[in-house]
C-alpha cells in the first residue's frame, strides 16, 4: 500500500530547480566572457580577488534569476490553468522559454563589450543610446563591433539552451492532467515553498532590511573586481526603474537643510564682487563682478569660437605629458594659448559637455538627459542667449544629425540662430554611414559660415562639435598622417584622436586667412574622455579629464601659460563672458577661471554619465565621491601620470568639509532643477531692470 503521509517534491518543483541552476550556470559564463574580454584590466588584481567577484556576484544572479523564475512558478500554482495540465502546452514549452531568454542571452554577451567602451555595467546609457537614436546606434554597433561572431555566438547559447529545457521536461515527468487531490497534497505546497524561496531569493538573500544593491558589489579596494561581480541585467533593470522614479534624486535632496546647503553653495560659486540678484528666489542669480581678476585679454576679442572635440581625454594630450604623439597640432595652439592641466569633464557623453558649457549647469544625478527633459526646457541663461542678445550671431556646425539629444530643439530655444548638420552637407569629401561627415568637413564648412555671418563686422559666436573620433572610428582613406604606434586596442582610439587633431590643423590653416581671425578667442576642449586602463578608484577620473585651452591671437602676451587650478565645463560660460567683458545677468553654477574663488586651488563636482549613481568633489589634488547606500571615499591623486591613493577619511582634515561642500552643491541644484529656478525667464529680467535692481555697471 503507498504511503500518501509522507510529502512528495512535485515535478514542477525539481524543473524549477534545473531552471535556475542552468540560469545560475549561464550568468558566471556571462561574468567569465566579461572578465576574458577586458582582461587587461584585471592586471595586478589578485586571483582570490577575481574569484570572490564570481562568489558576491552569485548573489546579483540570483536576483535576477529568482525574478525570472517568478511568473513561471506563479503561472505552475493555478489549479486547471497551470501550464503543467496541457500536453501542447509542456511541449511548447522548450521554445517558449528559449524566446523568453534569448534576449537575456544576448544581452549577457554583448555586456562585454558595452563594459570594454565604457568601463561600467549596463546603466542609463545603454538606454539613452537606444531610445535616442536606434538607427544610429544600430549603424554604430554593425560597422564598429564583431556582430557576427557574437550573433553566431548567440544563437549556438539559444540551440543549446532549447535542448537543455527540452530535455529536463521531458525527464521531470510533469503532469499533463489536472488532479485535485495531487495538487492539493503536492503541487500547492511544493511550489509555495518555492515561491517563497524565489522571493527571498529575488531581494538576495534573507538579510534583514533593505533588498540587494548595487552597493553590495562593492567589495574589494579593485574597481574592475566589485563591477565583475555586479549582473548586467540587474543594472539594467535598475537602471529603467530608477529613470522613472528618481530614487537617487530624492537621496541627494536629504542630505542637509535646504538653506545650509545653499549657504554653502553660494560660498563655493560666488566670487568678488558678484551681485547677487532676487536672492530669495533664484540660488545664483547674478551680475559678475570683476574684482581680483588676474588675467586680461588686449583688445578685448570680438568673436568667439568653441570648439568641442569629440573623446579628446587629456591623457593623451602631448602638450600635456602624453607619450602617443597623436596632438601635434593642440600641443603648437597649446604653446601660443592658456592651457588648463586640472579640468574635467561634467559627465561621460556628449551631451553633458554641451549642456554645462553652453548653460553652465551641472550634471546631477537623476537628471544627465535635460536637453530631452521638460525641466530643460527652462530659459537657462545660456552663453549663446547672453552673447545674441549683446548683438552677436550664433551658429552651430556638427557632422551628425541634429535630432541626436534633441541638440537643435534644445540650442534653438537657447539662443542659436543658424544650425549647420551633415544634411546640410552638400558633396562632403568623406561621409561616415554612422554619424555624418568628417572632421575637415565640418571644420572647413564653419570656416566658411564663420565667414558669411561676420561679413559687415558683424560680431559671431559659434560653437563646433567634432565627431569622428568615435566608434567605429570610421575615417576617411587614405590616412592624412604617417603611422601611429601605440598599444593594438587602442589604436582606432589613436588614430582617431589624431584624425580630429589634424582636422583641427586644416580649420586653423584656413581660418588664419580671415580677417575676423585676430579679433576671435578660440576655446578648445574634449567634451570627455574615454575608459583605457583598469580602474584605481571608486569614479576613474581619467574618463574626465580634459584638456582645456584658450588661444587669442589677438594678445600673445600670456602664449604658454599653464594653468594648473581644478576646473570643469560648467566654468566655460562665465569665463568666457569675463574675457569678453560681458557683465551680463546669469544663473551660472561655475565661476570666471581668472578671478579668485573659495577654494585656492580651484573645485569642480563631476559624475559618470549612465546613471552611475557616483559623484565626486574635486579640491586640488584630493577627491572625495560619494553615492547611496556607499560611504563617502577620499582619495589624493595626481595625473601625470595618473595615480590614486585612498586616504583614510576620519584622520583628514578636509573629508568633513569636502562632504559637505558636494551634498549642497548636488542637492541646491536638483532642487532648483525642480523647482523651475534654473532658467530666469524676459518677465523677470524686465521685472529686475524696472525696480532698479540691476547693479550700476562701470
Amino acid at each position: 500500500m503507498r504511503d500518501n503521509s509522507r510529502f512528495v517534491l512535485a515535478p514542477e518543483a525539481g524543473f524549477l530547480a534545473r531552471l535556475f541552476l542552468g540560469l545560475m550556470l549561464l550568468f558566471s559564463m556571462f561574468r567569465l566572457v566579461l572578465l576574458l574580454r577586458n582582461w587587461s584590466l584585471a592586471a595586478g588584481i589578485p586571483a582570490s580577488v577575481l574569484l570572490e567577484s564570481f562568489i558576491v556576484g552569485a548573489r546579483f544572479d540570483m536576483a535576477v534569476t529568482c525574478y525570472l523564475l517568478l511568473p513561471f512558478a506563479a503561472w505552475s500554482l493555478l489549479p486547471v490553468i497551470g501550464w503543467q495540465y496541457r500536453m501542447g502546452t509542456v511541449q511548447m514549452m522548450p521554445v517558449l522559454l528559449s524566446i523568453l531568454l534569448s534576449p537575456v542571452i544576448f544581452l549577457g554577451l554583448a555586456e562585454s563589450e558595452f563594459y570594454r567602451e565604457f568601463h561600467d555595467r549596463f546603466n542609463q546609457l545603454a538606454i539613452q543610446y537606444i531610445t535616442d537614436d536606434p538607427a544610429t546606434v544600430i549603424s554604430m554597433v554593425w560597422h564598429g563591433y564583431p556582430v557576427l561572431t557574437y550573433l553566431l555566438a548567440w544563437a549556438v547559447l539559444v540551440s543549446l539552451l532549447y535542448w537543455l529545457i527540452r530535455k529536463a521536461v521531458f525527464s521531470a515527468g510533469l503532469p499533463v492532467s489536472f488532479s485535485r487531490s495531487i495538487y492539493i497534497t503536492r503541487t500547492f505546497p511544493s511550489i509555495m515553498v518555492v515561491v517563497i524561496l524565489l522571493v527571498f531569493g529575488a531581494r538576495g538573500g534573507f538579510q534583514k532590511g533593505a533588498p540587494i544593491r548595487w552597493g553590495d558589489a562593492y567589495f574589494s579596494r579593485y574597481t574592475f573586481a566589485n563591477h565583475l561581480a555586479l549582473n548586467g541585467i540587474f543594472t539594467l533593470t535598475r537602471a529603467v526603474l530608477e529613470r522613472k522614479n528618481s530614487k537617487t534624486a530624492r537621496f541627494w535632496v536629504k542630505r542637509l537643510p535646504a538653506r545650509k546647503a545653499l549657504e554653502i553653495t553660494r560660498k563655493m560659486v560666488l566670487q568678488p564682487g558678484d551681485h547677487l540678484l532676487l536672492p530669495d528666489r533664484y540660488p545664483l542669480l547674478r551680475i559678475p563682478g570683476d574684482k581680483g581678476r588676474w588675467l586680461f585679454l588686449d583688445p578685448v576679442p570680438e568673436n568667439v569660437v568653441l570648439i568641442q572635440m569629440e573623446s579628446l581625454s587629456a591623457q593623451f594630450v602631448g602638450a600635456l605629458g602624453a607619450r602617443y604623439a597623436v596632438t601635434p597640432v593642440f600641443d603648437d595652439l597649446s604653446r601660443q594659448g592658456i592651457l588648463f592641466n586640472h579640468f574635467f569633464s561634467q559627465g561621460t557623453h556628449t551631451h553633458q559637455a554641451l549642456f554645462a558649457a553652453m548653460c553652465s549647469f551641472p550634471n546631477l544625478p537623476d537628471y544627465e538627459y535635460l536637453m530631452q527633459n521638460s525641466l530643460g526646457q527652462q530659459p537657462f541663461r545660456s552663453l549663446p542667449a547672453i552673447l545674441k542678445a549683446h548683438g552677436f550671431r550664433t551658429l552651430y556646425v556638427y557632422n551628425g544629425s541634429f535630432t541626436w539629444d534633441n541638440q537643435e530643439g534644445f540650442f534653438r530655444n537657447q539662443g542659436i540662430e543658424k544650425f549647420v548638420g551633415k544634411d546640410d552637407f552638400k558633396n562632403p569629401r568623406f561621409m561616415d554611414p554612422t554619424w555624418g561627415v568628417s572632421d575637415e568637413d565640418m571644420f572647413l564648412r564653419g570656416v566658411e559660415e564663420i565667414d558669411r555671418l561676420s561679413k559687415g563686422g558683424r560680431r559671431v559666436f559659434a560653437l563646433l562639435q567634432t565627431l569622428s573620433n568615435h566608434a567605429p572610428f570610421d575615417l576617411p582613406p587614405p590616412a592624412p598622417f604617417k603611422g601611429i604606434k601605440g598599444p593594438d586596442v587602442l589604436m582606432p582610439r589613436l588614430n582617431g584622436i589624431r584624425y580630429g587633431d589634424w582636422a583641427l590643423g586644416r580649420f586653423f590653416e584656413e581660418a588664419r586667412k580671415r580677417p575676423w581671425f585676430n579679433r576671435t578667442l578660440f576655446v578648445i576642449y574634449g567634451d570627455h574622455g574615454f575608459a583605457f586602463e583598469q580602474p584605481k578608484a571608486l569614479m576613474d577620473l581619467t574618463r574626465q579629464h580634459i584638456p582645456l585651452l584658450i588661444y587669442y591671437p589677438g594678445d600673445t602676451r600670456h602664449a604658454g601659460l599653464m594653468v594648473k587650478d581644478v576646473g570643469s565645463e560648467v566654468d566655460i560660460m562665465p569665463t568666457v563672458l569675463g574675457l569678453l567683458h560681458v557683465r551680463a545677468i546669469n544663473q551660472a553654477w561655475g565661476r570666471d577661471l581668472f578671478r579668485p574663488c573659495s577654494e585656492s586651488a580651484g573645485w569642480a563636482v563631476v559624475k559618470p554619465s549612465g546613471g552611475n549613481p557616483t559623484v565626486a568633489m574635486i579640491n586640488g589634488d584630493e577627491f572625495l565621491v560619494e553615492a547611496p547606500g556607499l560611504n563617502p571615499v577620499l582619495y589624493d591623486f595626481s595625473l601625470y601620470p595618473w595615480h590614486v591613493n585612498q586616504l583614510t577619511i576620519q584622520d583628514h582634515p578636509m573629508a568633513s568639509i569636502l562632504e559637505r561642500q558636494l551634498e549642497s552643491y548636488v542637492e541646491t541644484g536638483i532642487r532648483t532643477l525642480k523647482a523651475h529656478r534654473a532658467g530666469v525667464g524676459k518677465e523677470v529680467l524686465e521685472s529686475i531692470g524696472s525696480h532698479g535692481n540691476m547693479a550700476r555697471l562701470p
